[in-house]
């Protein structure tokens, strides 16, 4: 491991979603209008019978911990083998957990399977759960628009709440700003605040018309958190805290507020590849993340809040459903898609995330009652490998459900 004064970009959640590359594309735009997926579709509680089609019996046990260790010792980011790595299925009441290698490389402390991690991305549908509740409460509308609560920004007056959860309001994402990234490539603990991010969207004319594409953009998930603060009159943190990680007993994940910077202990580790070697990346100002990406979380608290996405026990009957409707993003040619926060890929629904310093993968196959969540501590703003390493899980247990390109 080497330490070093500058160290690298801490971008969150700005590489999209798993398996996929920037998705923004310039293909045809295809309708947004949205459809339910298979696992949708299907009825939320399933039946002990079927999943009990695939049993977590000894030798399927040891079958996934080979594919781990087998997908784990590949799983270099940078040229630069991951540290540590946490595995959690699930199939019905039947739970297997693993963890492999170290939190802490200089100690070589074993990494914790109930430590906490950077979690990117799944942030999103952590943040979208509370703004969902919001509509349910009646304190705002999914056809409210952006203007309402933050004027100034291109097309603010059409662009609507649900298109902001749906990755299709065409606002100009703030992580493609090259002079903010070098910023943060030279500390990643600079000042920075939200509003800040805020004036920079403002600045941007539109990426296209609202409505017109599905195309992932961490400047949506900003935006949603500032108006969950501005109807709430309370910092994310909290509400967070109130809607959805209370109820939900998710003791373990935490939306930061300013002055927390670090990963909770017990941490799995945080680490970044730079130029072929190991840098610990202990601390981000969550002010650049926030609401995209700054999450820290653990993988059992994952396997609940995966549960809560597909069951909806947060949500009103009605509004579940409106979550679960997903449409492909445009220009991919892969059964991805993004509903009101959260991600379909094939019959999974769930969310990934990479984050200098960490990520994870958390999908559900809700007509199985299975459940995925890997946790790793080496990532950078696009890459890591816990979604090699869901796919290696999905496969042993559900050929042709993971998402390869």
């Amino acid at each position: 491991m080497v330490r070093r004064s500058r160290r690298g970009v801490m971008v969150a959640a700005m590489a999209g979603p798993l398996l996929l590359a920037a998705c923004s594309s310039a293909a045809p735009a295809v309708s947004p209008s949205v459809s339910p997926s298979a696992s949708a579709a299907a009825s939320a509680s399933v039946s002990a019978s079927t999943a009990a089609a695939v049993q977590l019996d000894e030798a399927t046990r040891s079958r996934l911990q080979a594919g781990f260790a087998q997908t784990f010792a590949g799983g270099t980011v940078g040229g630069v083998a991951t540290p540590g790595a946490v595995a959690y299925v699930s199939v019905g009441d039947q739970v297997w957990t693993s963890a492999l290698g170290v939190s802490d490389v200089a100690t070589q402390t074993p990494i914790d399977p109930a430590g906490h991690g950077r979690i990117g991305s799944i942030t999103k549908p952590i943040v979208a759960t509370a703004v969902l509740r919001l509509v349910d409460q009646g304190s705002l509308s999914l056809d409210d628009t952006l203007g309402t609560y933050i004027p100034g920004i291109a097309n603010g007056d059409r662009i609507t709440v649900r298109q902001l959860l749906s990755m299709s309001s065409g606002v100009w994402n703030y992580t493609t700003d090259q002079s903010l990234l070098d910023t943060f490539e030279a500390d990643p603990m600079a000042a920075w605040t939200v509003d800040r991010t805020i004036d920079l969207i403002r600045a941007q004319p539109a990426a296209f018309e609202p409505g017109s594409k599905v195309a992932y953009c961490d400047s949506n998930y900003v935006l949603l958190g500032r108006i969950a603060e501005l109807v709430t009159g309370k910092p994310i943190s909290e509400v967070v805290r109130t809607l959805v990680t209370e109820p939900l007993g998710l003791t373990g994940t935490r939306m930061p507020a300013d002055d927390e910077p670090g990963v909770p202990d017990p941490s799995l580790g945080s680490y970044l590849p730079v130029n072929g070697q190991l840098v610990a990346e202990p601390d981000l100002n969550p002010d650049f993340a926030w609401t995209a990406g700054a999450a820290t979380s653990t993988v059992g608290d994952l396997a609940r809040f995966a549960r809560e996405l597909t069951d909806g026990s947060l949500l009103s009957p009605q509004l579940q459903a409106q979550r679960l409707q997903t449409a492909q993003f445009t220009g991919i040619d892969l059964n991805v898609g993004y509903g009101l926060g959260l991600l379909n890929m094939n019959d999974l629904i769930g969310h990934n995330g990479d984050i200098n310093g960490g990520g994870g993968t958390m999908l559900r196959l809700p007509e199985q009652d299975a459940t995925f969540v890997v946790l790793v501590n080496l990532s950078t703003n696009s890459e890591n490998a816990s979604g090699a390493i869901a796919n290696e899980l999905i496969d042993q247990l559900y050929p042709g459900q993971s998402v390869h390109r």
